[in-house]
């Protein structure tokens, strides 16, 4: 395992989930709503993380066993994180804002969805397009054995 690109991961995981609470923090004690910032980052973390992911694709073109570290890496702090947020341990107290029916702090399921599920399949798909790409690009570049 790449360890450089495994510590890659871990902190890419580390900063999605502070920003996420971050995020929810700011809702909660400044703008003393339920999500309307977390709402916002809920939406723009994956799109944010696959551009970032890209350009560094693109520049430092990383090799297969890089891009599997860092996965792991990513992997193996957002899901424990995730689970454990999920299962009702949040990191700072949230309000509750319902007599009847409270899900402040729902949203925390979510933001796991599309900061992780939904950053993968953007991935997968980038790596797709890249990949049908690479292979017009050398049937147009290969000699035409006919001539």
């Amino acid at each position: 395992m790449r360890i450089k690109s495994f510590s890659a991961g871990l902190a890419a995981a580390f900063a999605a989930w502070g920003i996420l609470t971050l995020a929810d923090c700011f809702d909660e004690f400044v703008l003393d709503q339920n999500s309307y910032v977390g709402i916002f980052i809920f939406l723009t973390i994956p799109i944010a993380m696959t551009i970032i992911y890209i350009i560094h694709f693109l520049k430092k073109k990383p090799g297969i066993k890089n891009l599997i570290s860092w996965f792991i890496g990513y992997t193996l702090l957002f899901i424990p994180v995730w689970l454990y947020i999920c299962s009702g341990n949040y990191f700072f107290p949230q309000k509750s804002r319902s007599s009847w029916l409270d899900l402040n702090g729902i949203e925390y399921l979510f933001y796991g969805w599309t900061a992780y599920c939904a950053f993968l399949v953007l991935c997968a798909v980038f790596h797709i397009i890249f990949f049908i790409v690479k292979k017009i690009r050398s049937k147009k570049n290969s000699p035409d054995p006919s001539d």
